[in-house]
């Protein structure tokens, strides 16, 4: 954006909320459109006749001029404020009824940044005009250089026609900077915009290009210490509107920028291989070309998550699926171990009922049979007592037989009457030290969790009976904190639950456990025997119960 423009647009965003500030606008063109000092202040006088003007602004020394001349007579009783870039182009020093903000330019700030990124430098070639204010800007820059005069050869090109200057620029030495400031007029009487004759000069060049106006930065020059324009014009509007809104200037003293800003366009680094690494801190970097990342990060950064959940999510799927069919292949296993193992246990009471408990009382029938034989032959009458104690055997046989199946004292006295009594059994039948303890066991209980608990105690039992080996087991079973729990320990061989742990009857336990909502933990070692736990919510069940 040119200057006019942005002070245009910064005056412009301060006082068009206010609808009783009218904003008018002037352009001294000198170099294009010649007008004397008279004809201008006649040209204002009539346009502003019928006008209250309470405000005026100059914008560089020959605006404000102009202003310290002719303001009185022009707008009478107007306010004066003023800015330039650098306070050192003002032709006197300010009248106490104007104020300003000033910026400040040292071309020796934007030598000794070129020096930096060309060390190698001895040349640098100024570029400018001839009219007026590009004659002070040389006068200031040459003030400015002096420091370097034994470093560097310092060339003007003022004195040459723009055309020249094109030529010039195009053969010069390898170690040489340029340093543009701004073309308004050249020797030969041509006028120019800055601005546009900017890429001209840059194309021509052989060597890099500095400047001290930031306005510049962006047509093919690397940079430089630059005034910051748009501050300067930010700032001055600002001070206006406080000097409009007071009614006076003398509450305002004259103000002063920040110190310039270090600005470099970004393409002229990669074009003259200069790393951004050089540059001193706090530089700005302006017309960088993002990378593919910079400019599609948020982008790739979505990509890449639905990449990542998606792949999550295969995983997820392919974990699930393998564990559906193990828990599948379990199930069935299980299923088909739970067939054959009721088709084992029918066999087995078949076989009770055939070989041993019919075979008996077959026997039991022959001796009758011999008895009532025997009984027309002889007298005294044959003693009954021998088949009556094997018929009371098999009575005993089949009841143990019904019991085992199941357990009437689980129904009619609870779960704590039924595992002691079937400690009580097993003790008796194969001459066992079962001790038995209890505590706080509630009753009544579910009959779905009663079984449970009284199924996984025959099981645990039998098996310490079949395996361990042990001559003493410990059962305790009670009620804490709303969970029952029961503990069956023994003192034998022991074995590895990891080894066994598909065994039908571990997965028998561990199954009705499940479905009461509780859980089995083993505990077994080599030679240190067994301990098997079960428990559940106990408080959940009666509620359930309760509920039912």
């Amino acid at each position: 954006m040119t200057p006019n423009k942005l002070w245009s647009a910064a005056f412009h965003e301060i006082f068009d909320s206010d609808v009783r500030v009218q904003l008018f606008e002037e352009y001294f063109d000198d170099d294009r459109f010649p007008e004397t000092d008279e004809a201008l202040r006649k040209r204002l006088q009539d346009k502003y006749a019928r006008k209250k003007i309470d405000l005026v602004v100059s914008l560089g020394r020959i605006p404000l001029n102009f202003v310290m001349r002719h303001s009185d007579e022009l707008w009478p009783g107007a306010l004066k404020v003023t800015t330039a870039g650098e306070m050192r182009v003002l032709d006197a020093k300010l009248p106490s009824d104007i104020t300003g903000v000033f910026g400040t330019i040292n071309f020796g700030q934007t030598l000794d940044f070129a020096l930096q990124l060309f060390p190698k430098t001895r040349h640098v070639f100024y570029l400018g005009g001839v009219d007026p204010a590009e004659e002070i800007w040389r006068h200031l820059a040459e003030q400015d250089f002096k420091r370097f005069s034994e470093r560097v050869e310092i060339t003007y090109l003022n004195d040459l026609s723009f055309p020249e200057q094109l030529e010039e620029l195009g053969r010069l030495p390898d170690d040489s900077v340029v340093f543009y400031q701004g073309l308004f007029r050249d020797s030969a009487g041509h006028a120019y915009m800055s601005e546009r004759v900017c890429p001209l000069i840059v194309s021509a060049s052989n060597a890099p290009v500095f400047t001290t106006m930031g306005t510049t930065v962006g047509c093919g020059i690397v940079g430089g210490v630059v005034t910051d324009v748009k501050g300067l014009a930010n700032e001055t509007a600002r001070l206006a509107q406080r000097v409009l809104q007071r009614g006076t200037v003398a509450d305002f003293p004259i103000e002063r920028m920040p110190p310039n800003r270090t600005l470099v366009d970004w393409r002229q680094l990669q074009r003259w291989g200069i790393s951004e690494k050089r540059l001193p801190s706090g530089t700005m970097v302006q017309f960088r070309t993002p990378s593919v990342w910079e400019q599609y990060k948020w982008y790739l950064l979505a990509s890449l998550a639905a990449i990542v959940a998606q792949f999550a999510l295969i995983i997820t799927l392919i974990v699930e699926m393998r564990r559906r069919k193990k828990a599948d292949l379990a199930i069935k296993n299980l299923s088909g171990r739970l067939i054959n193992a009721a088709e084992e246990e029918r066999k087995r009471i078949a076989r009770e009922l055939h070989d041993d408990i019919g075979q008996r009382l077959s026997l039991v029938s022959i001796e009758l049979d011999m008895v009532d034989h025997d009984a027309h032959k002889t007298t005294p009458r044959p003693s009954l007592d021998e088949p009556l104690q094997h018929l009371n055997e098999i009575i005993s046989d089949v009841h143990n037989l019904s019991h085992r199946l199941h357990s009437s004292k689980l129904q009619a006295l609870g779960l704590q009457a039924a595992v002691k009594a079937l400690c009580g059994q097993l003790a008796r039948q194969h001459s066992l030290d079962v001790q038995f303890s209890s505590d706080n066991v509630p009753f009544p209980l579910p009959e779905d969790f009663a079984l449970c608990f009284y199924r996984v105690a025959q099981e645990a039992l039998s098996n310490s009976v079949k395996h361990s080996g042990s001559a003493r087991v410990e059962v305790r079973l009670g009620a804490c904190d709303g969970h029952l729990r029961m503990t069956i320990k023994d003192y034998g061989v022991g074995f590895d639950p990891a080894a066994t742990a598909t065994g039908l009857g571990l997965a028998t336990m561990q199954e009705r456990l499940r479905l009461v909502g509780g859980q089995l933990e083993v505990i077994s070692r080599s030679g240190e025997g067994t301990e098997l736990t079960a428990q559940a919510r106990v408080e959940s069940s009666l509620q359930q119960k309760n509920a039912a």
